[in-house]
């Protein structure tokens, strides 16, 4: 029986499920996920759209390969350990006031990695967009945002200088599911280092970001620079 179509790329989906079983403990760690036959039977698919699903969990560090044997889970993500909220109200609840400033607002084409993130077409158009997150007027965040221009048609700059997540949820009304955080800790560069006021030698952390809505699409693609001197990530990890 073929599954109904989806106005998500298949491989999107079958991206999503694997990691939704993942995260639920239906694989574990190690665990040998379905045969690329097995998904493409599954999900009425070839087997290229199974492989580029599972190519970009690997790229993730979220499963591996092992060469005529079969494809593994390598780690359990956990971006849903944490509550997913935005700047705005992280601020807010630990007392301070969010503002933003709207660095770069453009729209340009997608190139072949920001169009595989998105799920779209390359050369589709995008968003480009740079914020400035301040928190009582201290400077914390640079970001650099990718968002698809079709699917969000009515965005602008006055809204980018609230929430993106509130203008999915009460603008477009969509409702936003997970992201996926991969966290690095880098040296900035000269622009960086002038804009957090800090040496060049001065470590800050970078955050690849991708935010999920609930029908699998995604919302942006964002890269945060934390000023790490004034903006920290604690976490309480429990067994």
């Amino acid at each position: 029986m073929k599954m109904k179509t989806s106005k998500i790329p298949q491989y999107k989906k079958i991206e999503r499920d694997i990691l939704n079983n993942i995260t639920a403990g239906c694989y574990k760690k190690n665990d040998m996920i379905p045969t690329e036959l097995e998904l493409a039977k599954k999900y009425n698919v070839s087997r290229v759209t199974v492989r580029r699903a599972t190519d970009n969990l690997v790229a993730q560090g979220i499963l591996y390969r092992t060469p005529g044997v079969g494809t593994f889970v390598a780690k359990t993500p956990t971006q849903k350990i944490a509550t997913l909220k935005s700047f705005t109200e992280e601020m807010e609840e630990l007392g301070l006031k969010a503002t933003t400033k709207v660095n770069t607002f453009m729209i340009k084409e997608a190139d072949s990695k920001i169009a595989d993130i998105l799920g779209i077409k390359e050369n589709d158009m995008i968003y480009y967009i740079e914020r400035s997150r301040y928190a009582n007027g201290d400077l914390y965040v640079f970001e650099k945002t990718y968002m698809s221009v079709k699917s969000n048609p009515s965005i602008s700059i006055k809204i980018l200088e609230g929430s993106k997540y509130e203008y999915a949820e009460k603008i477009r009304g969509v409702k936003i599911d997970y992201s996926f955080h991969q966290t690095f800790p880098i040296l900035p560069d000269k622009m960086l280092s002038k804009l957090f006021g800090i040496s060049e030698t001065t470590p800050i952390i970078k955050i690849a970001n991708t935010t999920y809505l609930e029908d699998g699409s995604v919302l942006d693609f964002t890269e945060l620079f934390l000023n790490s001197p004034k903006y920290q990530l604690n976490y309480i990890r429990k067994r």
